[in-house]
């Protein structure tokens, strides 16, 4: 009954909503000039407010409402003797930006009332002179305040638009005069996930995210920790992502934020799609924020209680830590002179991944300061004592531990000197600065001349300038202190150089201590007080010429140069061909033209997007046909051979490639169609036969499994010239016999 009872509501809703269609002479978004906004509903009546709450202020919706600055509306309709809230909608007049925009709606006394404003000291709070700052302030409580966001990206598309909570986020940042916020998404505010882009990375869910002010760089930069965690990416390791954009509230411009996920299950969930049960989330110490500490304690006693230069015991470690992620973790931070990672430490593991813990790079606000470019932090993060307040032996004890296993420590020196030569190499470091100063640059000048002015010194462009100025000088400067602390702390010699040219580097890779090249030359510092990895990998159809062993080694001073160069193999002379591609229900066939069997095993099929699948098992018999399919739902024949591969196939444009155990070329098909029908197929299996020449045609019908129409037609009729053909010379044949016979009668009688 209550089933019926809901289909009925839902059907009443439903209704009622199409009741109240709303019809806009302007959609919420960006405009040049002034503009009269009128809305049309054919029942029910209009009221509107500017802060999102109708017991507070509600007014009539005239015929026409004059936008002529950038404000927020939000609606109201009444009708008979409901009242349903139509949400917030908001129009920039003459706001011309490249970044994205996110618009709140709320009560204004929900931010900056004394009594219930989450943005303010609140009635009770006194000043901790020991702490130097205010305490039982409003923004200490976990308070959550109603309201509306709309979000536009780059386009000046809204690509969200709903209620939602909104909190004040932050630590010690929160005593700053400008707060960040976080914005959460709740069943009980209409939908319990963000379904938008965000981040330009393609659409996808999210319970939180946060608008941060950048946290102690609030006054000067605006993307210190963008630009550091953006590099850290590029290492692998988690980082929260990032899109800058402007913020209004109540109409009112609040300048630059930075769109930041918030690090929780859902963070975890989101990035390895591993669920939001089984995660443990721990922070500083052994602080939990998600499931316990209990596999962490034991990671701890264990590195405690056993000698980790041993290597089973390092082994065993590895079972509990992705150790190339804590290594590339410290590493940065190590770099970036961040002495504050002692508290904004967070790190995870997923029963549903490996079990393995992962370390976050996040809030690296006091990163990149030039005053502690000569800054040896290697030195103190691996230190025994407490040689600062950033170093307590807690925070190091894992780190300074690992350094005695003779592997990791391989493995730290190796990395170290990788990163230092590429993403943490001046160069790169100053093109990656230029690219956010070129990103912010314009904004940046909105966000100091029109903000919103609720503190007493919020910076200046200048200021923001010479801020740009120092990171630079930082990045000059910071990777030859680096080497000079890894060389010191490890007491090695001199590097030597390595100076690599790649060709034709798109048809293969070439790893390098496990990192992929991404470019056509590389030139690094290593030591050769240890032997550096190297692999290279040939793309399907190629191989590669220039370096053959698996390590370089060089001698300290030296330059070595080594030039790797991929070439394009030769076409195989098997004669086995793709004969037909059925993309509507994922599949194919080959067929073997030779005259003897075939073993196919390890021979490989490629797609365009570079799915493959390697043939296991497969002996293909003379002048028989394989089929290679997606789904289990095929139908198959006694005669045929199948196997399951792990893609599917695209009905527009495709590309199917087909190599031996040489990783020679022995078929390739590929098609483009504007018309999908059913299958791409050979209209014969020979280059030329009875007259027929080869040809390929996108058909309705398909014969995946056995011969196409036109070629099975012609065998039957050549089968059926053939018979007619004996059945007259046999006929020929009959009546010469006759003949013959009447004349050898006639001759003796």
């Amino acid at each position: 009954m209550n089933k019926w009872i809901s289909i009925c509501l839902m059907f009443f809703c439903s209704l009622l909503h199409s009741q109240h269609q709303i019809e806009f002479s302007h959609e919420a978004g960006f405009y040049n000039e002034p503009f009269y906004l009128k809305l049309k509903v054919e029942e029910g009546k209009l009221f509107y407010s500017d802060e999102n709450n109708f017991d507070k202020e509600k007014k009539v919706f005239p015929d026409s409402l004059l936008i002529d600055k950038t404000r927020a509306i939000s609606l109201l309709i009444s009708f008979a003797d409901s009242v349903r809230k139509l949400g917030s909608f908001s129009y920039f007049i003459g706001f011309n930006t490249n970044l994205k925009v996110v618009s709140i709606s709320i009560d204004n006394d929900f931010l900056f009332n004394t009594y219930k404003g989450i943005y303010v000291k609140g009635p009770r709070a006194y000043f901790d002179t020991i702490a130097n700052h205010y305490r039982n302030v409003n923004w200490e409580r976990n308070w959550e305040r109603e309201n509306f966001v709309e979000i536009f990206n780059e386009k000046g598309e809204r690509i969200v638009s709903q209620n939602s909570g909104i909190k004040i986020f932050g630590g010690m940042t929160k005593y700053l005069p400008e707060k960040s916020l976080r914005l959460i998404a709740r069943k009980k505010y209409g939908q319990n996930r963000f379904k938008a882009d965000l981040f330009n990375t393609g659409d996808n869910k999210y319970k939180q995210f946060v608008l941060r002010n950048s946290g102690g760089d609030y006054r000067s930069l605006r993307f210190r920790d963008a630009f550091m965690t953006s590099l850290a990416s590029e290492s692998g390791l988690d980082v929260q992502e990032s899109s800058p954009a402007h913020v209004f509230i109540n109409s009112e411009y609040w300048g630059i934020y930075n769109i930041r996920e918030k690090i929780n299950e859902y963070f975890i969930d989101n990035h390895y799609s591993c669920g939001t049960t089984g995660v443990d989330l721990l922070r500083k110490y052994n602080e939990v924020e998600e499931g316990t500490v209990n596999d962490y304690n034991k990671l701890l006693k264990f590195v405690q209680n056993n000698n980790l230069k041993l290597s089973s015991n390092y082994t065993e470690v590895q079972k509990m830590i992705d150790t190339r992620n804590f290594i590339n973790f410290w590493i940065h931070q190590i770099f970036y002179a961040n002495h504050d990672v002692r508290g904004n430490i967070r790190f995870w593991k997923s029963d549903s991944l490996d079990g393995r813990f992962r370390w976050i790079v996040y809030d690296t606000d006091l990163g990149f300061l030039l005053n502690l470019v000569a800054s040896d932090l290697l030195k103190d993060f691996t230190s025994e004592y407490m040689t600062d307040w950033y170093n307590p032996k807690w925070a190091t004890f894992l780190l300074r531990n690992l350094l005695k296993n003779e592997e990791f420590k391989k493995e730290f020196i190796h990395q170290s000197s990788y990163l230092l030569s590429s993403t943490l190499s001046t160069d790169y470091l100053l093109e990656r600065i230029n690219e956010f100063k070129q990103l912010y640059d314009d904004e940046m000048r909105i966000h100091f001349k029109d903000r919103k002015k609720f503190q007493n010194y919020q910076g200046n462009y200048k200021r923001w300038e010479e801020s740009i100025t120092e990171i630079q000088t930082f990045a000059e400067k910071r990777d030859e202190f680096s080497l000079l602390h890894l060389e010191r702390k490890f007491k090695l010699n001199k590097p030597y150089y390595l100076d690599m040219k790649i060709e034709n580097y798109n048809n293969g890779k070439v790893i390098l201590n496990n990192n992929e090249l991404k470019l056509e030359s590389f030139f690094g510092s290593f030591y050769s007080e240890f032997e550096l990895p190297i692999n290279i990998e040939a793309e399907i159809g190629y191989s590669y010429i220039g370096y053959l062993d698996s390590t370089i080694k060089g001698e300290s001073g030296d330059t070595l140069n080594i030039t790797i160069r991929f070439i394009e193999n030769k076409e195989s002379e098997i004669d086995v061909i793709i004969n037909e591609i059925n993309y509507v229900d994922d599949c194919f066939e080959i067929y073997n033209r030779e005259e003897n069997e075939l073993d196919l095993s390890e021979w490989i099929i490629l797609d365009k997007n570079n799915n493959n699948y390697k043939i296991k098992n497969l002996i293909l018999k003379e002048r028989s046909f394989a089929v290679f399919h997606y789904s289990d739902t095929i139908n198959k024949i006694d005669s045929v051979e199948y196997r399951k591969i792990g893609f599917r196939l695209s009905s527009s444009d495709e590309e199917v490639s087909l190599y031996d155990t040489a990783n020679q070329l022995v078929d390739r098909i590929n098609y483009k169609f504007t018309e999908s029908k059913k299958s791409y197929a050979r209209n014969i299996p020979f280059k030329e036969f009875d007259g027929i020449k080869v040809d390929w045609s996108n058909v309705e019908q398909s014969t995946i499994g056995f011969h196409n129409r036109i070629y099975t037609d012609r065998l039957e009729e050549i089968r059926l010239r053939e018979n007619e053909r004996k059945r007259k010379i046999r006929k020929i044949r009959i009546t010469s016999f006759i003949v013959g016979a009447i004349l050898i009668t006639s001759f003796f009688f």
